[in-house]
């Protein structure tokens, strides 16, 4: 721990002396930190997790320095350490784009149990309004929270039709895009919202059974692409520890570094489209 402090404090430092010595760019940075932690600080307020813009600037400062001196220790090698920088630039986007994935999962994941609970409250003679807070009162977080917020901003004087759009934009999915429509349309026409509710509920509940089928049919050729995508990189490193020159044509020649470039490419577009195509459209 103490040597891994010693490299971070020492990477930091020549950081430090680079943009100190430049002071256009410590001014761009500045500015880049600010955009950055106040496009944060309303993404985490969307997720109801209000930390202090302090915080959030320290925590993009701090990243690059970190995963620095950590790639540092491990490679003892300047271009590691830049790289690992590199990858603390991003690292706190990614951390919170995954905490805003498993949010609207477990969101999606309550949905029905949500409908249902609308639907017994509905049959007791409750109103829509009074249904909404049931459920915000009775429901585990984060559907209690966006419920919560929905009530809130009706009691402020914003129409129920708008207070609803903005849910299914802070939680945007086909499941919560038929739940807003089910919801608007019965309230302009006046239909039966609970047997509205029962038959979607009864939708949703067969589509998560074929989203689920699904994953388990592609699950092994899933598997085989990510296992293909990393075995160049696998082959790499262990003929690299076999013969250190072996990948000198790659760096030295002119058309071995086209080559490497056209592989580099080729990989990330393989990885993109992998990505898209493991999207479930159900």
């Amino acid at each position: 721990m103490q040597q891994l402090l010693m490299y971070s404090l020492c990477f930091a430092s020549a950081a430090l002396m680079g943009v100190a010595s430049y002071p256009p760019l410590a001014e761009r940075i500045r500015r880049a930190l600010d955009r950055r932690s106040f496009e944060a600080g309303m993404r985490l307020e969307d997720m109801f997790m209000n930390l202090r813009q302090q915080d959030i600037r320290l925590a993009y400062a701090i990243a690059p320095v970190v995963f620095g001196g950590l790639a540092w220790l491990l490679t003892e090698r300047w271009l590691g350490g830049v790289f690992g920088a590199a990858v603390g630039l991003v690292a706190p986007k990614v951390i919170m784009v995954n905490i805003d994935r498993i949010r609207r999962k477990r969101f999606h994941n309550q949905l029905i149990d949500g409908l249902l609970l609308l639907t017994s409250s509905l049959k007791a003679g409750l109103s829509m309004m009074q249904a909404f807070t049931v459920l915000a009162e009775e429901m585990p977080a984060p559907i209690s929270q966006e419920f919560g917020l929905l009530l809130k901003e009706t009691k402020m004087g914003v129409d129920l039709m708008e207070a609803m759009q903005r849910m299914k934009k802070r939680m945007p999915s086909d499941d919560t895009s038929l739940f807003v429509t089910a919801v608007l349309v019965a309230r302009e026409t006046g239909g039966d919202i609970t047997h509205i509710f029962s038959r979607l509920v009864e939708t949703l509940r067969e589509r998560k059974k074929i989203k689920e089928r699904v994953a388990t049919l592609t699950f092994m050729a899933r598997m085989q692409a990510v296992v293909m995508g990393m075995l160049p990189f696998a082959f790499g490193w262990l003929v690299y520890q076999m013969d250190h020159t072996y990948f000198n044509f790659f760096i030295k020649d002119e058309m071995g570094r086209m080559m490497l470039l056209g592989i580099v490419v080729l990989q990330i577009i393989g990885a993109i489209l992998f990505v898209r195509f493991s999207r479930s459209p159900i």
